[in-house]
């Protein structure tokens, strides 16, 4: 946990305290008032729930120089991400550019292998093997705030600090067995966390921006393991980590009223050199 407090302190310090944002700098992002405020945007990836903590090795009763044990074998399963929503610039605060809204939704999923043994003097004897599973499909809410750091008129590193929270409205398990000496846990349905993203942004049209980017959970709100960033499942605990790609869409300014017929150059604040035009 402390390792990835340091990890967003170091990217946002490093954003806080470097170039920042400076309006009078054009960036990738839409200026107004050639371009909206506000606009929609996309996303589509994949999560995978990387293994961080378990019981790889349990004892369970115990019958004169006979024991029972069990070893198990977690692995997470790559899963779908997809997100839809609405952004709205920010000019004037900073190094932050844009907050934005929406759902997402994603598909957990992973199993535990395990195997059975009874030990004695003499040797180990095998009994039963075979492996547990779990599949959770979440649907959520979340709001989000972005800072930029520029890397050129088209590119910009992206910093991000948001939360969500949700409900799995489709939750499976697969049981081969209950595993003696072992604590069965499950993610609760309820979910909901605070995270980091960091992706790097280009505008690859007038009206595109895509930005790859990963996500990491840095600390849960609700769930069974006290704030912790990760998800207990049977034995294990697990950190879902999202690799995805956002598309927002810029809105073109359609002026409501014509100017007078008098009015001469353009109005105040268009820029004939806007980037992406």
């Amino acid at each position: 946990m402390r390792l990835i407090l340091l990890f967003v302190f170091f990217f946002v310090g490093s954003t806080l305290f470097g170039q920042g944002y400076n309006r009078k700098n054009k960036d990738a992002f839409p200026q107004t008032p050639r371009f909206e405020k506000t606009g929609l945007y996309f996303g589509l990836g994949a999560n995978h729930p990387f293994h961080v903590a378990s019981i790889k090795k349990a004892e369970g009763t115990k019958i004169g120089d006979s024991t029972f044990i069990t070893n198990s074998r977690p692995s997470g399963q790559l899963g779908v991400f997809a997100e839809f929503g609405r952004y709205h610039m920010i000019e004037n605060l900073y190094f932050f550019r844009y907050w934005n809204y929406g759902i997402n939704y994603r598909w957990i999923h992973g199993k535990e292998g395990f195997e059975n043994q009874i030990t004695t003097p003499t040797g180990n004897v095998p009994l039963l093997a075979g492996e547990n599973s779990f599949s959770d499909h979440f649907l959520n809410a979340h709001v989000e705030i972005s800072g930029v750091n520029k890397l050129s008129d088209k590119t910009f590193l992206q910093h991000t600090i948001g939360g969500q929270a949700g409900y799995g409205i489709l939750s499976k398990r697969n049981y081969a067995t209950n595993l003696p000496g072992l604590e069965q846990k499950t993610q609760n349905r309820l979910h909901s966390y605070i995270y980091y993203r960091l992706g790097w942004g280009a505008r690859v049209s007038k009206k595109l921006i895509i930005i790859p980017s990963i996500e990491v959970p840095i600390l849960n709100a609700y769930t069974f393991n006290s704030g912790r960033y990760d998800m207990p499942y049977f034995n294990s605990h697990y950190w879902p980590i999202t690799f995805s790609v956002r598309f927002l869409l810029c809105r073109p300014y359609r002026l409501k009223n014509c100017p007078p017929v008098d009015a001469l150059g353009l109005p105040d604040g268009f820029d004939r050199d806007e980037p992406g035009k």
